[in-house]
Parts: C-alpha cells; sequence; structure tokens
C-alpha cells in the first residue's frame, strides 16, 4: 500500500457508476474530515484497493466491467492487511441483495437513501474501524498496553427511505 504516514486521517472509498451519486457521497465523506477517493466501475475499485488501505469501502452493486459482487468476491480472495468496513449501496430489490456475502459485508443502504444518513453513518463506520486498529496495537504489545477495551463489533444494518 501506498498510503504515507504523515496523514492520519482514514481513507474512505467510494465506488458506484452514477457520477452524481458518486460526487454527492465524496463531498459529504470530506465533510467529515476524511479522504476520500471514487471509482466509477469495480476494476477502478479494485485498483484504488491495490494501492491504498480504506477503513470504509461505499461500494454499489450494479456497475459496468465489473460489479460489487465482483469486488466483494475479489477482497475475500485478496484480503487486505486490515479489513475495511464494506458498505453496500443498491438499488436492487430484495432477492438479488440478500445474495451478499454477510460475513463481509457490514451494511446494506438502499438507493435512494438519506443523504443526511451518509456521514453520519461513515463517521460511526471509521470510529469502529480505528477502535479495532487500536486494540489489535494493543495485542500486539501485551494485555497491560491496553487502555481502553474496544471490543470487535460487527455493524449489521440496512437503511432504508
Amino acid at each position: 500500500m501506498s498510503d504515507t504516514p504523515d496523514d492520519k486521517r482514514q481513507r474512505v472509498l467510494v465506488a458506484d457508476d452514477d457520477q452524481s451519486i458518486r460526487q454527492l457521497v465524496c463531498t459529504i465523506v470530506k465533510r467529515e474530515g476524511l479522504i476520500v477517493d471514487a471509482a466509477a466501475d469495480g476494476l477502478e475499485a479494485i485498483e484504488q484497493i491495490k494501492q491504498h488501505d480504506y477503513a470504509v469501502i461505499l461500494l454499489d452493486l450494479m456497475m459496468p466491467r465489473l460489479d460489487g459482487f465482483g469486488v466483494i468476491a475479489w477482497l475475500k480472495e485478496n484480503p487486505p492487511t486490515v479489513k475495511p468496513i464494506v458498505l453496500v449501496v443498491t438499488a436492487y430489490a430484495d432477492q438479488r441483495f440478500k445474495e451478499v456475502d454477510s460475513d463481509f459485508v457490514s451494511g446494506i443502504l438502499r438507493k435512494p437513501f438519506e443523504v443526511s444518513d451518509i456521514g453520519n453513518l461513515v463517521r460511526l463506520c471509521v470510529i469502529g474501524f480505528n477502535e479495532v486498529l487500536d486494540e489489535k496495537r494493543c495485542q500486539r504489545i501485551g494485555p497491560s498496553a491496553i487502555s481502553r477495551g474496544a471490543a470487535r463489533t460487527t455493524l449489521k444494518l440496512e437503511v432504508r427511505s
């Protein structure tokens, strides 16, 4: 990964083929003080994932060239050093999005979504991601270094408008 240690802010990837949704979500995430990258399809998303560590990935399921299911399959076959929180953004009917691997995907946002919810949701995910990282760092150092008991909680949610 090519992330520089100078910037301690967490990074978020927004992968959506709809340019207006991609730009809107990127703007909201930037307002949360996070670094945000964008991808217009699954292949671009994978290239970004190869270059950076992400705390959160917002992933559309319906994209050209490689869809969100393909990105999830690639992530499972090529797991990042630190597993990101993957939130699927979809307009699929109930049956199709139920095919998403619930052990790998932390949440599903149904389109259309409430714009006001995105920033809060991403911020909460990053806070949880940071707590998991802190816990892992403390475990490597030893139990005496644990300053707080941050337990890993898997986020399972579905946001419907």
